[in-house]
């Protein structure tokens, strides 16, 4: 009888002893996910903490990736759970976004932190020619103010190209204002731009120039079709 209690102790012992190793295995490959993520983690908050130019340029890759979706900043911000603001900084490079933030946008255009920082990141090639439909509409579907943006996917140019149809008695959102400057021809129509509390009338041929920091609204009063054509700094909007 001893020699039987003594063999079931050893083969207690020998099946606590697997059970261990295999709760070890798990633990290991438990904290060998966790290190990845840490990595990654630690990647980014390196690359958006720096001070000093990032190697990275987050906010021109995040300007890609919106306009490749045919999003303007406001549609990626409403999405994104940010304000416009926020958006265009972060894009011009004035800020830095939060990893959270970062990865927020990230998800609202399709894509992850592991494959927005990856090697195989390939910038689009520029084009020369932008036909109509390369034109990238900025204005929500249900607006009856269309901007459509010339967009040929270069990521040096500095000015930014509107080709603007408002319908009869329509307007922009009331009080834009944003970082930059903007210039335009009306060339069929009419339009009323108002720029804090004075109000200035063009008719077809006349052209403005406006200091866009300044809040403004583009409003078409008559019962025809009015088209414009303008440019803007910065190149984002």
């Amino acid at each position: 009888m001893p020699a039987k209690n003594s063999l079931d102790n050893i083969t207690d012992t020998d099946t606590d002893t697997d059970t261990d190793t295999d709760t070890d295995t798990d633990t290991d490959t438990d904290t060998d996910t966790d290190i990845d993520d840490e990595l990654i983690l630690d990647k980014v908050s390196a690359v958006l903490e720096t001070d000093e130019q990032p190697e990275e340029d987050i906010g021109k890759k995040i300007n890609q990736l919106r306009l490749a979706k045919s999003y303007s900043q406001r549609k990626l911000a409403r999405m994104a759970g940010l304000t416009n603001t926020s958006i265009s900084a972060i894009e011009r490079n004035k800020v830095s976004p939060a990893v959270n933030t970062l990865k927020a946008i990230l998800e609202v255009l399709g894509s992850d932190l592991t494959t927005f920082f990856s090697d195989e990141w390939k910038e689009p090639k520029a084009r020369v020619v932008v036909t109509p439909k390369d034109l990238i509409e900025l204005s929500e579907s249900n607006s009856r103010v269309s901007l459509k943006q010339v967009y040929n996917c270069s990521t040096t140019k500095n000015l930014g190209f509107l080709i603007e149809t408002y319908q009869p008695n329509s307007s922009t959102e009331e009080k834009i204002a944003h970082e930059g400057e903007e210039i335009g021809t009306v060339i069929e129509g009419k339009i009323l731009i108002r720029i804090e509390e004075t109000t200035y009338l063009l008719n077809q041929g006349d052209s403005y120039v406006i200091d866009t920091m300044k809040p403004h609204t583009f409003i078409n009063p008559s019962d025809t079709v009015t088209r414009i054509v303008s440019a803007h700094t910065p190149t984002t909007y």
